[in-house]
């Protein structure tokens, strides 16, 4: 019996859900273009393929964004239908208990879970990249082209990476010691890589109280670093695949921003899915048969609510976590933790209802 209303309660939710993707994605895409279109026409070639590449660009990340309110939107539809039906009096009724439910549901919010993960880690950063490549809207930002990378305690400045050239154009190093004092300044205007090391061509060296720069035609940089590592250090984290953010965060002394942030986005990375897959059991905990329009009608004001403050929660605590005031595992843990708690409570408090209800306490008699 379980497994029958496993299959039907989640091809109910994953249709509800798609339909509610669909939709919001759509119009949140057009809003966008709205505010960009006149960037992305004036880029391309033509009208309908830039807007058509625009839109494919900009689908993975905004689908991201999506996915785990929509995934509590879906729940909220699918067990208010229940309740209107009067199925969920009937599930109820037979003795499937709210735990039961949650089971039920889970392997669709396990398949909506790995969906966003694989959109978050693999399509959004491809996406981006393309979109920052081009130079279109929101990614249109000149000073981006500059990459800044600590070092130990050097600091270099990239002008430009090309991956495909496996050249980087531009760069200048600042030699420090460990009080942060500059000891030299190195420019050139080429740095080649060889093996695991680099060439740099065109070379300029200075030192502070030196009368001139000295100038080389080429100079080893052999603590130079991987290209692909550069360019994921040189990423935004929440925009870097979950194994170059895991390089990265590895690299104690390496970044173009504070070490903690990218560990932030790497727990943020597998406990976004998680957060999703307890949104959707919390829908489970709150799905009650009212049978009066008034009664499903407040369930449903109390979903939505619900739904606002989860999503501003979960913003917050990430928040505070990319700016240092949380350790970062408990700023992207700390919503699963919460809403897993929440859930839980409430079922259990329904169970020990439903046990009171069903078996209750003989009335003393006046002896």
């Amino acid at each position: 019996m379980i497994s029958t209303v496993s299959r039907y309660i989640g091809r109910l939710f994953l249709m509800r859900f798609a339909i509610l993707l669909l939709g919001l994605a759509a119009l949140v895409v057009f809003l966008d273009f709205l505010a960009d279109g006149d960037d992305v026409i004036d880029a391309g070639v033509g009208i309908v393929t830039p807007i058509a590449r625009y839109t494919i660009l900009r689908l993975p990340e905004i689908v991201a964004e999506l996915i785990p309110i929509t995934a509590m939107l879906a729940g909220f539809v699918t067990f208010a239908g229940l309740a209107r039906h009067r199925e969920l009096t009937a599930m109820l009724g037979a003795g499937i208990s709210k735990f039961k439910l949650a089971a039920a549901v889970l392997p669709a919010a396990v398949l909506v879970a790995g969906m966003q993960f694989l959109i978050e880690d693999q399509a959004v950063p491809l996406a981006v990249g393309e979109l920052r490549a081009w130079g279109v809207g929101d990614y249109s930002d000149s000073s981006s082209n500059t990459t800044w990378i600590r070092q130990g305690t050097d600091i270099v400045r990239i002008h430009r990476l090309d991956r495909a050239a496996r050249t980087l154009n531009g760069v200048t190093i600042f030699r420090r010691d460990e009080a942060g004092n500059l000891l030299e300044r190195i420019e050139a205007d080429t740095a080649v890589q060889h093996g695991a090391g680099w060439t740099l061509e065109g070379v300029r060296r200075s030192s502070p109280g030196a009368p001139k720069a000295v100038e080389q035609e080429r100079l080893d940089w052999p603590q130079g670093l991987r290209l692909d590592l550069l360019v994921s250090a040189a990423t935004q984290p929440k925009e870097t695949p979950l194994m170059a953010l895991l390089e990265v965060s590895d690299q104690s002394d390496l970044g173009t921003q504070p070490g903690y942030r990218y560990k932030v986005w790497l727990n943020e990375r597998l406990a976004g899915p998680v957060t999703s897959i307890v949104l959707i059991l919390l829908t489970v905990a709150l799905a009650q048969p009212f049978e009066s329009r008034t009664g499903r009608g407040l369930l449903m004001a109390i979903w939505l609510g619900l739904g606002f403050v989860s999503w501003t929660f979960d913003g917050l605590v990430l928040t505070f976590g990319e700016i240092g005031l949380l350790p970062p595992a408990l700023a992207a843990w700390t919503p699963v933790l919460v809403f897993a708690a929440l859930a839980i409570t409430i079922m259990l408090h329904d169970e020990r209802r439903k046990v009171r209800r069903d078996h209750p306490l003989p009335s003393l008699g006046a002896g």
